[in-house]
């Protein structure tokens, strides 16, 4: 469509596919990145790491603070894991369960497990998403967690209050069901019990998952870090999961395919992030060709009218939402957000976070987009849960109100 409307203007196709091939300058990065994170993902599902979380968190699931339990454990699992649409897989499954069990509304429960997936698929050391903000505005991966660490908290705090709150209010057994017996109506506990069956799992499943949290705290290069994760899972593959060495290899390239009874644990694999990375290449072209035919000058312009009007988050959030909006897709949204901000928020590192507190978040807001329709088709929750995702609204929100307060101030001093 870019390409027909380049041709319209005149554009020789020598010239368009140089515009388009001049804004994948990233994708090697990326791809790169992408392929580890395949391999990742899919040995954590075989070696039992992912199996451990899951049945380790899922105890948790109390009535009493059963809201608040669920986005903490899904913003975990999501901190560990790096991908929404996984977390939605595994421990949105079964907080999406339970909560029917003990009468919690599903649009109530969908909505905290859609804001606990998206708190690590934003900050998350192995996130994609991370890693591609990282990579398009120059910005290193561990300073920008650190400012997401920093000016995401407040929210996160603001979230599982307002869950505790609505859990309390809404009530969240019903007079006629036992809370003892709700986790067994919906087979949560059968659920462990089948995880326990087809996985040794012992502690050490768990260190594939403790590796990237240390080694990410020691700030080593991401790809080390799960290079020496993937290391790890794959001789717990071997030695505790009882696979062979050729059964481990195909899962790491082709994903992991669980028996039936916990067909929840399938997915990953090098293969699967094929598509994700054709997704951030076609992306990436657009940008190349907004800039070269001159669309990103014209939206420019018209940014900077506006941009001394509003703080920094406040503009990235409107150009997330228009972005979000018209593309329906995540990483498109972060590309073109990068781009348009690139003017009005100079700094790399401010940009970066800027990006992080808007689209990031952002993009499962809008309901027609794939950061929406794919994790709450997975655990089959309504479109309406997205009026209870409070940490997606609450960090650009708090974000926009601390830049504004820091204005106000600055004018002050002056």
């Amino acid at each position: 469509m870019l390409m027909t409307y380049g041709k319209i203007r005149r554009f020789s196709w020598r010239a368009l596919w140089k515009m388009a091939l001049s804004g994948m300058t990233a994708v090697r990065n990326i791809a790169i990145v992408m392929l580890l994170v395949g391999a990742l993902t899919a040995l954590w599902r075989a070696c039992g790491t992912v199996a451990f979380i899951v049945n380790a968190a899922s105890g948790a699931l109390t009535p009493e603070l059963f809201l608040p339990a669920v986005f903490v454990l899904c913003a975990a699992v999501s901190v560990l894991t790096g991908t929404s649409i996984g977390t939605a897989a595994t421990m949105g499954v079964i907080c999406m369960g339970v909560g029917a069990a003990i009468g919690v509304d599903e649009a109530i429960c969908g909505g905290t497990i859609l804001a606990g997936a998206y708190f690590g698929d934003r900050c998350s050391p192995v996130s994609t998403s991370a890693m591609l903000v990282a990579e398009i505005t120059g910005t290193n991966l561990h300073e920008n967690i650190r400012g997401m660490i920093k000016s995401g908290w407040k929210a996160a705090l603001a979230a599982l209050a307002i869950y505790g709150i609505l859990g309390y209010v809404t009530g969240t057994v019903p007079s006629d069901v036992n809370p003892s017996d709700a986790s067994l109506a919906v087979g949560a506990d059968n659920i462990t019990k089948l995880l326990q069956q087809h996985y040794d799992l012992g502690i050490v499943t768990l260190l594939p998952a403790v590796a990237i949290l240390v080694l990410a705290a020691l700030r080593f290069n991401v790809k080390m870090t799960m290079a020496v994760s993937i290391a790890m899972s794959f001789a717990i593959c071997i030695w505790q999961q009882q696979m062979t060495a050729a059964e481990t290899v195909k899962t790491a390239f082709l994903g992991f395919d669980a028996p039936a009874e916990i067909s929840m644990m399938n997915g990953g694999g090098v293969f699967g992030m094929v598509k994700m990375i054709v997704v951030v290449a076609i992306s990436l072209t657009y940008a190349g060709l907004f800039k070269g035919m001159g669309i990103l000058d014209k939206m420019n312009r018209f940014a900077s009218r506006i941009a001394n009007r509003l703080p920094p988050c406040g503009f990235a959030s409107l150009t997330a939402v228009a972005s979000s909006a018209l593309s329906c897709n995540q990483t498109l949204a972060i590309v073109l957000t990068n781009e348009i901000s690139g003017n009005v928020i100079p700094d790399k590192k401010e940009r970066a976070m800027a990006i992080e507190n808007t689209a990031v978040v952002i993009a499962p807001l809008v309901p027609w987009t794939v950061a929406s329709l794919i994790p709450l088709g997975t655990i089959g929750a309504p479109t309406a849960s997205i009026l209870f995702a409070c940490y997606l609204y609450l960090l650009p929100i708090s974000n926009i109100v601390s830049e504004m307060r820091s204005r106000k101030k600055f004018g002050a001093v002056i």
